[in-house]
C-alpha cells in the first residue's frame, strides 16, 4: 500500500497535468467536437445548455445510470422512451490527459427509469405524507423530484479523417473506454444537431427522406415531425452484391405504403431494375389514396403489364399507354395458364361453369419440369402426356397457336389401325414402316386427339373396355376421370357442349415461346425499368406460378450473366407483397425452391429483394439471416417479438412493436444505419411532378 507521502506527490503531479477550469482543448474541431463543444452548463449559449438532461450515476461498456430531475427533463421537452441523448466527458472536470475524450459523444438509447439510491426512503416518506394528507414543503417536494433514467448505450461519435484530408463523422457501436461517472454530462441534442449525426452514415451524396424520428405515439414537442431520416438508395438496390429488405407488421399498418416509398427511394436516386408484382393494381395504376401512383409519377421509367388490359381514363390524364398483355405460353406452362384460365372465368363468363368444364376446372396439371421421364417411370410417362396430350389438343382447337416441335402420342394397336385408316390422318402420322408414328407435332397430334375422343365416344362399353383396357398390374382405368372429362370436352358433341370454343375467349393471354413475357420482363428489367405485372384479375395460384416462373427466370439469367463475366454493377430488385405465401418457412429444399436459392445465391448474383409479411416466424430462418434491412411495424405477438430479438439492432426497442398501433410507425434499421430508429415513414405521392424531367 502505498503511504501518504506517495498519494500526496501522486495528487501534485496530477494537479500539474489538468486544464485550469473552463479551458477548452485548441486543436482542429471536426463536426462531432463542435457538436460536443456547443453543450456546457458553464455557457450562455442559448437553446444548448438548456437541454442538460443530468449527469451519470453509473456507466459501463453496455449501460448508462441518469441522474436527472423534473426541472431539467422539463426544459428538454420530457424524454419519451427511446429517446436518443448524448453522453460528454466534461472537458472542466478532467486533466488535459483526457481533453480528446471530450470530443466525442456517446450515444444512448433511454429505456427505462429505475429507482435511485433513495427511492426506498422517498417511496417512504411519500406514503406517510399521503397517509397523513400533509401539505410537502418546498425543499421536500424539489428532492421528490429527482429520478434516474436507464439507457442503452448505442455508439460512439467522433471525428475521423476522409480521404481529403477534412474531419467528418465517424461512428462506433461501442465505447473504447470510459472514466469515472461523475466526469459526465448528458444532454438532449437539439434537432439540427441529432439531424446530422443520425443521417452521417450514408454514403450517398443526395440522400432522400424516407421519414422523420418519432419516439412514441403520444404527441411530444421533442423532435418529433421534425428530424428527417434519409436513407441511402443503394441499401435496397446493393451496392457490390444484392441486398435484402424485410417489411413485417399486421394488414393496414403501412407496409404497401412503405414498399412504395422503398421503390419510389429507387426511382428517384438509385440505379437498377425493378420488378413489382401487384397483387391489387395499386402500384400500377392511378389509385385515390395516392393520388396517381409509381408508374404515374414516373412515367418513362416504367413499363406495365397486365394480364386483364384495358383503357383507363386515369391513364389518358397521366399519359401512360396501356399496359401490356401479360401473356403466357400456356404450352410451355400449362398449370399457369390453366389457372389463368379459371381465375378470369368469372370475367368472361359469370360465376356459373358447365358442368362438363368441371374436369378441367378441378385437374391441377404438373408443370414440364416436374414431368416424369420415359426411363425413369414409363407408365407415370404415359398417363402424364396422354392427359397433357388431350389439353394441348383442346388448346389448339380453341385457336391457341401451338409451339413447334413434337409431342409423344401412342395407342394400342387397334385404335392406331383405325386412325391409320382415316386417309387425311395417315398422310400426317404414318411413318416409313407403315405404321403409326410415336412423336408427331402439336397441331397434327390435336388431330389425332379429336379422332380418338369421337372412338371412345362412340364406342359401345364392351369396345371401349377393349380399345382403351385398365392396366393390367394396377387395374386404373386408361383414362383416368380428369382425362376422359377432357376427352370429353376435345369431343365437343357430349351433351351439346360448345366443347374447346369455350376456351377461346383467353388466347389473347397467350403467347408461344418466342415471345415469352418473362423473357421480356426481364430484358426491362435489366435495362433499368421499373415493370409492374398488374395480377389482380388472378388468383392466388396465378399469381404464384406467374412470380416464380419470373424469379426462375432472373436468377438463370443473373447466373448466366455472372458465367459470362457480363453481370457487371446493374442490380435487379424484386418485390414481393404477402411473402408468407410464396417463401418457404423452413431452409429445407434450396436445390428446389426458387426463393430458398434467391435468398443464398441470390445477393451475388445482383438480385435483391423487398418482402412484406404479416408474420417473422413464417419464413424460413435463412432467409431473415441474410436479410439486410428491417422496416418492422405493429406485431401483436409475442412470438414474433422474441423472433425480433434474434437480431441485435432490435434487442432494446423489439418490444415497442407491441405497443405501436399508428399506420407507418416503423422501426427501421437499414444496411448503411448501425441503429434501429423509431421513424414514422413518409406518405407516399403518386401525383406526377412536374419539376421532373424523368
Amino acid at each position: 500500500m502505498p503511504g501518504f507521502t506517495e498519494l500526496r506527490d501522486f495528487e501534485a503531479e496530477l494537479v500539474e497535468g489538468m486544464d485550469v477550469p473552463g479551458q477548452e482543448t485548441t486543436s482542429e474541431a471536426g463536426p462531432v467536437a463542435e457538436i460536443a463543444r456547443s453543450y456546457q452548463p458553464e455557457r450562455s449559449q442559448p437553446g444548448h445548455h438548456e437541454n442538460l438532461l443530468g449527469f451519470i450515476l453509473n456507466l459501463s461498456y453496455d449501460d448508462v445510470t441518469i441522474v436527472t430531475c423534473d426541472a431539467w427533463k422539463r426544459n428538454c421537452g420530457g424524454v419519451p422512451r427511446n429517446t436518443l441523448v448524448v453522453v460528454r466527458l466534461a472537458p472542466t472536470r478532467v486533466s488535459r490527459a483526457e481533453g480528446k475524450a471530450c470530443d466525442r459523444l456517446i450515444m444512448v438509447r433511454i429505456t427505462d427509469s429505475i429507482p435511485t439510491p433513495i427511492d426506498s426512503d422517498i417511496k417512504q416518506t411519500v406514503f406517510e405524507l399521503h397517509r397523513s394528507q400533509a401539505n410537502i414543503d418546498p425543499i421536500s417536494d424539489k428532492e421528490f423530484q429527482w429520478s434516474a433514467l436507464k439507457g442503452r448505450i448505442v455508439g460512439t461519435f467522433y471525428d475521423k479523417a476522409a480521404e481529403e484530408g477534412h474531419l467528418e463523422i465517424g461512428f462506433g457501436p461501442d465505447v473504447d473506454t470510459f472514466f469515472a461517472p461523475h466526469l459526465y454530462e448528458v444532454y438532449v441534442p437539439i434537432r439540427d444537431h441529432l439531424s446530422e449525426m443520425l443521417n452521417a452514415f450514408s454514403e450517398a451524396p443526395d440522400p432522400l427522406q424516407i421519414g422523420t424520428l418519432r419516439y412514441t405515439e403520444t404527441p411530444s414537442i421533442v423532435t418529433q415531425g421534425h428530424v428527417e431520416i434519409k436513407i441511402d438508395p443503394s441499401d435496397f438496390t446493393g451496392k457490390t452484391y444484392g441486398h435484402r429488405t424485410a417489411l413485417f407488421g399486421k394488414t393496414r399498418f403501412g407496409k404497401s405504403n412503405t414498399m412504395k416509398v422503398v421503390a419510389d427511394t429507387v426511382l428517384t436516386g438509385g440505379r437498377a431494375g425493378q420488378i413489382i408484382f401487384d397483387p391489387s393494381g395499386e402500384y400500377t395504376y392511378w389509385n385515390e389514396q395516392d393520388d396517381g401512383c409509381l408508374a404515374a409519377r414516373y412515367p418513362k421509367k416504367c413499363v406495365r403489364y397486365s394480364l386483364s388490359p384495358m383503357p383507363r381514363e386515369s391513364d389518358k390524364r397521366s399519359g401512360l399507354p396501356e399496359p401490356s398483355s401479360l401473356k403466357v405460353d400456356f404450352y410451355a406452362n400449362p398449370d399457369v395458364g390453366k389457372s389463368l384460365i379459371f381465375s378470369l372465368w368469372e370475367s368472361e363468363y359469370g360465376s356459373s361453369i358447365p358442368d362438363y368444364i368441371a374436369p378441367a376446372r378441378e385437374w391441377e396439371p404438373e408443370p414440364l419440369a416436374s414431368a416424369p421421364t420415359l426411363a425413369s417411370d414409363q407408365s407415370g410417362y404415359k398417363r402424364y402426356w396422354r392427359t397433357m396430350g388431350i389439353w394441348y389438343s383442346i388448346l389448339a382447337e380453341a385457336g391457341f397457336p401451338p409451339p413447334t416441335g413434337n409431342i409423344w402420342v401412342d395407342f394400342r394397336k387397334d385404335v392406331k389401325d383405325q386412325l391409320l385408316a382415316d386417309e387425311q390422318l395417315k398422310q400426317t402420322i404414318e411413318g416409313a414402316d407403315g405404321k403409326m408414328k410415336n412423336m408427331l407435332p402439336y397441331r397434327v397430334a390435336a388431330n389425332v386427339w379429336k379422332r380418338v375422343a369421337e372412338i371412345h365416344a362412340d364406342a359401345s362399353a364392351s369396345d371401349r373396355r377393349k380399345l382403351f383396357p385398365a392396366s393390367s398390374t394396377t387395374g386404373d382405368p386408361y383414362f383416368d376421370p380428369t382425362a376422359a372429362g377432357l376427352l370429353a370436352i376435345l369431343n365437343g358433341a357430349a351433351r351439346g357442349a360448345s366443347g374447346p370454343k369455350k376456351f377461346t375467349r383467353f388466347k389473347e393471354y397467350h403467347a408461344v415461346g418466342g415471345a415469352n413475357v418473362f423473357t421480356k420482363v426481364i430484358e426491362e428489367a435489366h435495362s433499368g425499368k421499373t415493370v409492374f405485372l398488374d395480377l389482380s384479375m388472378g388468383d392466388e395460384k396465378v399469381r404464384k406460378a406467374i412470380a416464380e416462373r419470373i424469379a426462375r427466370s432472373l436468377l438463370a439469367s443473373q447466373m448466366r450473366r455472372f458465367n459470362e463475366g457480363a453481370l457487371g454493377t446493374d442490380m435487379v430488385i424484386l418485390y414481393f407483397e404477402e411473402a408468407h405465401i410464396l417463401f418457404p418457412s423452413d431452409d429445407r429444399g434450396l436445390g428446389d425452391n426458387v426463393y430458398n436459392k434467391l435468398a443464398k445465391e441470390g445477393a451475388k448474383f445482383n438480385i435483391s429483394l423487398v418482402y412484406a409479411t404479416q408474420s417473422i416466424s413464417t419464413l424460413s430462418p435463412d432467409l431473415v439471416k441474410n436479410t439486410e434491412n428491417f422496416i418492422v411495424t405493429h406485431l401483436d405477438d409475442d412470438r414474433e417479438v422474441r423472433e425480433l430479438q434474434h437480431k441485435r439492432a432490435f434487442r432494446d426497442i423489439a418490444a415497442d412493436v407491441e405497443r405501436i398501433t399508428s399506420k407507418g410507425y416503423v422501426r427501421l434499421k437499414t444496411l448503411s444505419m448501425p441503429f434501429a430508429l423509431p421513424v414514422q415513414i413518409r406518405k407516399f405521392s403518386g401525383a406526377p411532378d412536374p419539376s421532373r424531367e424523368d
